[in-house]
């Protein structure tokens, strides 16, 4: 009988649990729950397995908006705390894997079929296949997740690239626009997230003149970037963008404009591109905890 995996995806307001058959998530199983109404993962994670699997399961990956380190894993919005020998002990003897949200998707990215992606920048052949791709997470923070597909298996590199002082390209451009302004903004994160997004806002006018030209500007500030990230990590298989920040400016009149700066030839080597895509399907990092593979 083919083993079930439970797979998790837990973020600061909610939480996604699907059973998952070999590699592949079972997508009427997917249920959502609001973290408010309990104490901690495995209260919500009972409640699932009652209904979902009440035999239990042999296997849980739980994809954690937070860092992880080893086997143990805290939300960043949550004072929710992660230790995966306890979980399987609670378990009853499952196994028990703990990744960081961006990294399932980096996991789920081979794997993401048209349907569940919006491409901005079509790839020149087929997307399959080995290769780099890059994971871009902009929502409430800002990460990445280098993502190599090699011979059947993904691996992801763990980076806490928010932290990064920003690329002088970028910090000139925001310099022109907004003055000394820009010194409130000198790490990636302090610009690419929720909280640099409602500050530059800040700059423009609030009606519609204002928010066109925000969004124009905010756009070449993330082509920049993105420029700078191609040539750091060589993602030739393509640029994947998550999380709401980015959904909302790439799915805006400014995406164009992104599109036509990011594809500028590069003076170092005018062959390097990637495609761009933005994750659509929520059930994304369920399907990366699914298609995990991890040693015994």
């Amino acid at each position: 009988m083919t083993r079930l995996r439970l797979a998790a995806d837990v973020g600061g307001t909610n939480t996604r649990l699907g059973l998952a058959q070999a590699g592949v998530l079972l997508a009427d199983t997917v249920q959502s729950f609001r973290n408010d109404t309990f104490q901690g993962f495995a209260e919500v994670m009972d409640q699932y397995l009652q209904g979902a699997a009440p035999g239990g399961v042999a296997e849980v990956a739980i994809a954690i908006a937070g860092p992880v380190t080893g086997s143990t894993a805290r939300l960043t919005n949550r004072d929710w705390h992660f230790d995966a020998a306890e979980l399987s002990q609670h378990l009853r003897g499952a196994r028990v894997h703990l990744l960081n949200d961006l990294a399932a998707l980096g996991q789920a990215c081979p794997h993401l079929g048209a349907d569940c992606l919006d491409t901005v920048i079509a790839p020149a052949d087929s997307a399959g296949g080995d290769g780099q791709r890059l994971v871009v997470g902009i929502g409430t923070g800002f990460n990445l997740s280098p993502v190599l597909h090699a011979g059947g298996q993904v691996h992801c590199l763990h980076v806490e690239y928010g932290h990064v002082s920003l690329p002088l390209d970028v910090a000139e451009h925001l310099r022109r626009r907004t003055g000394d302004a820009a010194a409130e903004f000198p790490t990636v994160e302090h610009l690419f997230s929720g909280r640099g997004h409602a500050a530059v806002r800040a700059q423009f006018t609030e009606d519609a003149a204002g928010t066109r030209a925000f969004q124009t500007f905010y756009a070449e500030l993330l082509a920049l970037l993105a420029r700078n990230l191609v040539l750091a990590f060589l993602p030739a298989r393509g640029v994947y963008f998550a999380g709401a920040v980015a959904r909302s400016l790439l799915a805006s009149p400014a995406r164009q404009v992104f599109a036509e700066l990011f594809q500028q030839p590069f003076a170092l080597d005018a062959r390097i591109a990637a495609p761009v895509h933005v994750i659509l399907d929520d059930a994304a990092a369920l399907k990366g905890c699914a298609a995990l593979s991890w040693q015994h």
